[in-house]
């Protein structure tokens, strides 16, 4: 076996590991022990390279094939049943993309000494079809980014695929150099797609955190206005007494008409405050009354338990993500239901403080990641707000947990303080 020989099998096994590698983006949340997914690959990489060099016959390489897929697919948190699609699909595509190469440019125009490019070549069709996999059949969000970013990649993939077909058929350019151009060609286009993923999770971290600044904006605007309605509640009651004893002598001299004009001033500067929520907590207790009384006005049935210190060690900010967007949840599911209803419990035991929030819930809730996927059409604006009460839940002792049973969705929190 010839030096160029071994370093094409070494460098379209790796290559292919690494395109098998993007693929369990569209099967698998990037979850799983990151030590047994390192072994997975290095066995995936190792097998594949031992049977070309030692036992290159089409029936062991795709076996070999087979078994690095297989501990690939074992490495990762997922059903059998998807990790055997992850598998199967796979192992569909390439033996699709095989035919495709020795249908219509083998058979052709032959390819006598030039095995070497087409392996490398039928991977650029394999990285190319791992893409649109990904495209249509991923979950991801900021879709316009993706979609700006993806057409660039198929762009700068389809032209590398139509130079590496034009030089081909020139037969003037020897197999080596073929092979050389066909594999950097393959080798920049990877690279591509791993950079266009960093810089789409970077659009997307910056998209997070704007909504993130605008959510606590728009909150600390309200708890604002609450405050003042608040302070303006308690400083009329504070003259309560003068308001009764003026009213007294008005009453005591028949001036009924003096009684009602005064009467009607006191209800002109009387600022309606309904307090749903009055656990002695200023930062909870308004941040409660304000969403729930968004639910009141939107003809929710509310039913409410609050107790806990005055003094909760847990902040304004984190509040304000935490019950804001479950709430804002718990409101927009109630959409379009008949007999509405959210349930509210917090508790505060042995320094830990208990949240349960559900509500009704008449569709199907479809999970990724741990967390219920948005229904809410634009998903590039929504689909932060559980990401948020995560990022900020995962700085204290806690777990998030969710059910769907009985037509009720509920939101469980546990998180020492």
């Amino acid at each position: 076996m010839t030096f160029e020989r071994i370093m094409v099998i070494l460098f379209t096994k790796v290559a292919q590991t690494v395109i098998a590698e993007r693929f369990t983006h569209t099967f698998f949340d990037n979850d799983g022990n990151r030590v047994r997914k390192i072994f997975a690959y290095l066995f995936s990489v190792f097998i594949a390279i031992f049977v070309n060099l030692f036992f290159y016959k089409p029936i062991f390489n795709f076996l070999s094939i087979f078994l690095g897929l297989s501990a690939i697919a074992l490495s990762y948190n997922g059903t059998i049943k998807r990790k055997c699609m992850f598998v199967f699909y796979i192992l569909a595509v390439s033996c699709l993309i095989d035919l495709v190469v020795s249908a219509f440019l083998i058979k052709p125009f032959g390819y006598d000494g030039y095995s070497a490019f087409v392996s490398i070549f039928a991977l650029l069709l394999l990285h190319a079809a791992q893409l649109i996999t990904e495209k249509f059949f991923g979950n991801n969000l900021g879709i316009e980014l993706n979609n700006r970013y993806w057409l660039f990649i198929i762009a700068s993939l389809l032209v590398c695929i139509i130079s590496s077909i034009v030089i081909f058929m020139d037969k003037t350019v020897s197999s080596f150099s073929l092979s050389l151009v066909c594999g950097a060609f393959l080798l920049i286009n990877i690279i591509i797609s791993y950079l266009m993923d960093d810089l789409v999770k970077s659009s997307q971290k910056a998209l997070e955190n704007q909504a993130l600044r605008d959510q606590v904006s728009s909150y600390e605007r309200e708890i604002m206005l609450q405050s003042e309605n608040m302070e303006a509640l308690r400083s009329f009651r504070h003259d309560m007494k003068r308001h009764f004893a003026e009213i007294s002598v008005l009453a005591s001299t028949g001036e009924i008409e003096q009684i009602k004009n005064y009467v009607s001033a006191m209800e002109n500067n009387l600022v309606e405050s309904r307090r749903l929520v009055d656990s002695g907590n200023t930062a909870l207790d308004t941040v409660l009354n304000y969403m729930l009384q968004r639910a009141v006005d939107k003809k929710i049935q509310v039913n409410v338990k609050v107790v806990v210190p005055c003094n909760l060690n847990l902040s304004a900010y984190d509040m304000n993500i935490i019950f804001g967007n479950l709430l804002e949840n718990a409101i927009e599911a109630q959409k379009d239901v008949k007999n509405p209803s959210i349930d509210l419990e917090i508790n505060y035991l042995m320094d830990s403080l208990v949240v349960e929030i559900s509500n009704r819930c008449l569709q199907k809730v479809i999970f990724k990641g741990g967390l219920p996927v948005t229904t809410k059409q634009s998903v590039r604006e929504h689909g932060y707000g559980l990401k948020n009460v995560r990022k900020v839940l995962d700085k204290y002792i806690s777990t998030l947990d969710f059910e769907c049973s009985d037509e009720r969705f509920t939101v469980k929190i546990l998180m020492k303080i």
